[in-house]
């Protein structure tokens, strides 16, 4: 028993350290602008705008980042300085601000594609199935 909890001790440290964020990258603009969104009526959010608005916002993270701050205080101080609107919120996300998909789907988009069409399948042949079970069953009782 012994054995057992510490093969699964050594297994959950293992697996704890795999998903340990490294703290030694560098911040780069496109961490921070993520989380930005761009300060014109475009549908894309500050990393994909590439219009004079949203580059003049890169390049200002990037002075910001060259003096040290981190990536909260950049972004409270877009809010500070540029109102809510400067934040990205599911809420913008879901008036228009387009995120990731002018690049791309991610492994959270493609998951969620192809679960809810095995999902649809499975339910598609459900419906199929108990449709013709109840049919043979009422020819059954009808003969």
């Amino acid at each position: 028993m012994k054995k057992h909890m510490s093969v699964f001790a050594l297994l959950l440290m293992m697996g704890l350290l795999a998903f340990h964020p490294t703290s030694a990258r560098a911040l780069t603009v496109n961490d921070v602008v993520v989380d930005l969104a761009c300060p014109c009526e475009c549908p894309l959010v500050l990393s994909d705008c590439n219009m004079s608005c949203g580059l003049k916002w890169k390049d200002d993270v990037g002075k910001l980042i060259n003096k040290g701050m981190s990536k909260k205080e950049i972004i409270d101080y877009f809010v500070a300085k540029h109102g809510e609107a400067a934040r990205i919120t599911p809420l913008q996300r879901i008036q228009g601000k387009i995120f990731q998909y002018t690049r791309s789907f991610g492994v959270l988009d493609w998951s969620l594609l192809w679960g809810g069409l095995i999902v649809w399948i499975v339910l598609m042949f459900f419906g199929v199935y108990m449709g013709v079970k109840r049919i043979s069953r009422n020819k059954s009782q009808t003969t």
